[in-house]
């Protein structure tokens, strides 16, 4: 066969190059999950994180670039959830089941921060002369920074890692197999 031949002659159906495998997919159906957490609408849920990772970091830089002495706990609380709005989008954006306890942290200390600071302003108001992205449960956002938190969290639970299956355990499960030939 000449070289030419070879070069359009269709593959047959074992020499096909087949799409590579999602990472952690490890052949058993059972196991594969049918989106991943960084697709679909978790991809648009990624960009919101993402969306209030860029503002809340630009709003905090310039807060306490400019104006720090007016309001350091307003300011320093939107620095920080700058940083959880950053870990946040990097951890959701990863598939990972490290990358998904990293997430489900940073998601719970979000809410956590989203309603602590809220009520917070509410008590003391006070302390908090200059807004927050968290202030009166992120009213300056729409009251996006209170919902945010919860889809996360739905979204997460709904696309927990799979634990691969040991396949060390299973062997010593199972009965041993007879090596008799009578």
């Amino acid at each position: 066969m000449s070289s030419e031949n070879s070069a359009s002659r269709q593959p047959n159906e074992d020499e096909r190059v087949l799409p590579p495998v999602e990472p952690g997919f490890d052949g058993d159906p059972d196991s594969a999950e049918l989106t991943p957490r960084n697709r679909g609408i978790g991809m648009l849920i990624i960009t919101a994180y993402g969306i209030f990772a860029v503002s809340s970091f630009a709003r905090a830089l310039y807060q306490i670039l400019t104006d720090f002495e007016t309001a350091r706990v307003a300011y320093l609380l939107s620095g920080f959830a700058a940083g959880v709005y950053i870990l946040a989008t990097l951890a959701l954006a990863r598939t990972s089941a490290r990358a998904w306890v990293v997430a489900l942290i940073a998601v719970l200390v979000e809410m956590a921060g989203v309603l602590g600071v809220g009520l917070w302003t509410f008590l003391d108001p006070e302390l908090f002369n200059r807004a927050t992205v968290w202030s009166h449960f992120g009213e300056g956002y729409g009251y996006i920074p209170l919902i945010l938190p919860f889809i996360g969290l739905f979204w997460l639970l709904r696309h927990r890692p799979v634990r691969a299956k040991n396949s060390a355990v299973e062997q010593t499960s199972r009965p041993p197999q007879s090596t008799d030939s009578a």
